[in-house]
């Protein structure tokens, strides 16, 4: 009786732990998805100062974390990363940079269905770089992605916003590249990876709007806005996913962190009345199916190798 009391409640505290985890991955979603809103809250910013202050704020955040979850001094971790750490640095400084030219040369909707293919594009790239097997469900999904960004990129044509685009592919480029290089290297925390990504990010863009002749500092809420889209949806919305990711599987992961796509349009819609078009909601709920698609192949190609 005693070893079938504590069969039960160990399963119970594994339910318990997924649901917490869970939860925290849905809330890092939801932190993402309102970086939209505050780029909109920058309207006299270009991509290159906005991205300059953001990136500075996510650099704060991710030290702030550290420093209080006592994980040590984070640049000193950052350099133990090694070559991997500089690549996975330099792929995450890539996805920040279009991601944010892309949500201000097209609509945010556009830019964050375009940039949820990462999940699909890591597969290939996986497949190529990695000799990661590819079932018949994992190859439909991608492929059933791939029908999803052509209908918004179809659409994006007609509306004159190809480059914004392109620029969100290349964000989903970007965290692919990432996803594939964490895997590639040894089982370890990344997360000084992210705060790398911030002073990279950081120093490029502010040398680029010297070069430009842009202002860094004027105006005044344009800064607090840029800053404060660092440190609140990226800082919070990273500091909920460490939390949580541990306790949920990879597969989960990609699906329940897909609120910010979800939710993202929303909030801009709502605040600043920018209406998604007919191609980016269909194209976008087809790259969503794919992506949920994928995450259940996943799972179920885990499970098949695990027996």
């Amino acid at each position: 009786m005693e070893r079938q009391m504590s069969a039960v409640e160990v399963s119970s505290g594994v339910r318990s732990g997924a649901l917490v985890g869970a939860s925290y991955v849905l809330a890092a979603g939801l932190c993402w998805s309102f970086t939209g809103v505050f780029l909109r809250l920058a309207p006299h910013f270009g991509p290159w100062q906005f991205l300059t202050w953001r990136s500075l704020g996510t650099a704060l955040a991710i030290a702030i974390f550290a420093r209080v979850g006592g994980h040590g001094p984070v640049l000193r971790r950052l350099f133990a990363l090694g070559r991997v750490g500089v690549f996975v640095t330099s792929a995450f400084a890539v996805a920040s940079i279009t991601f944010i030219i892309s949500m201000k040369t097209t609509t945010v909707a556009n830019a964050l269905f375009l940039s949820s293919c990462a999940p699909l594009l890591a597969s290939i790239l996986g497949y190529f770089a990695l000799g990661e097997k590819l079932n018949l469900w994992q190859t439909a999904s991608i492929a059933l992605g791939l029908i999803g960004l052509l209908i918004i990129v179809g659409g994006g044509l007609e509306a004159g916003r190809l480059v914004g685009n392109v620029s969100a592919i290349a964000t989903a480029f970007g965290f692919a590249t990432a996803s594939v290089a964490m895997r590639w290297g040894a089982a370890r925390d990344y997360s000084p990876a992210i705060f790398g990504y911030g002073l990279v990010a950081c120093t490029f863009s502010a040398l680029v709007c010297l070069g430009e002749g842009a202002s860094l500092v004027s105006p005044p809420g344009d800064v607090a806005a840029a800053l404060a889209g660092g440190l609140l949806p990226m800082g919070l919305g990273f500091a909920c996913f460490l939390r949580g990711a541990p306790r949920v599987p990879a597969a989960a992961q990609t699906v329940l962190a897909q609120t910010e796509t979800v939710f993202g349009p929303v909030w801009v819609w709502l605040a600043f009345g920018e209406e998604p078009a007919a191609p980016t909601l269909i194209g976008g709920s087809v790259i969503l199916a794919a992506v949920v698609s994928m995450a259940g192949a996943s799972s179920a190609a885990s499970a098949k190798r695990a027996k």
